[in-house]
């Protein structure tokens, strides 16, 4: 080939590379998905939800559980709720794991724990991004950390009874004063008057 058509087809590939806006840089082969080119949350769910135990003891509330989300979901945001009141979250990444609580400065008696779990997207930049409208679970248990009892507490409970504590275990009383809290009659013969 002559050396000035050679020239020209160097000058004409150039010239035909500016009219083309140049060279167009495309991404990496095996670039990880959750980029911002994918629907972010579309199809992401948590497909399950458990609680494996939670209690209350002297003032303290801990219990744990697991999660699992689907695709393309790698993450999950965790909201930690007593009697419906929200006391903290987590976001944990993965598609599964296991859960921690732990709260302190309660008192004694019956409390409902709630965990809800929303499936987030953490994209390859870091980004993190809570799919709220996308299937979310929620699971409840009551945990008891039952008070202390005492005769004249209005409650007669665990080894109180009609003799060792009447004010809180008795039905009624005889004329006499008497507890007679067992039958409707009294040991004199009399009825006895109910509260």
């Amino acid at each position: 080939m002559p050396r000035h058509l050679s020239s020209l087809c160097v000058l004409l590939s150039g010239l035909l590379l500016t009219a083309c806006g140049g060279v167009v840089d495309l991404p990496e082969e095996g670039e990880p998905l959750g980029t911002a080119e994918l629907a972010m949350c579309s199809s992401s769910a948590v497909t399950q939800l458990t609680i494996s135990g939670v209690s209350t003891y002297q003032g303290e509330m801990a219990g744990s559980g697991t999660w699992t989300v689907s695709y393309p979901a790698n993450a999950v945001r965790l909201e930690f709720r007593i009697n419906n009141v929200l006391q903290s979250t987590s976001e944990l990444p993965g598609t599964s794991g296991t859960w921690y609580f732990s709260s302190s400065g309660l008192s004694c008696g019956s409390y409902l724990f709630n965990v809800k779990a929303v499936p987030m997207v953490i994209d390859s930049g870091g980004g993190r991004t809570t799919c709220w409208a996308n299937t979310s679970k929620s699971v409840s248990r009551y945990a008891d950390d039952p008070c202390p009892t005492f005769c004249g507490d209005g409650d007669c409970s665990f080894d109180e009874d009609a003799f060792s504590c009447a004010i809180d275990c008795c039905q009624g009383r005889c004329n006499n004063g008497a507890c007679c809290s067992a039958s409707n009659y009294c040991t004199d013969g009399s009825y006895c008057l109910l509260y």
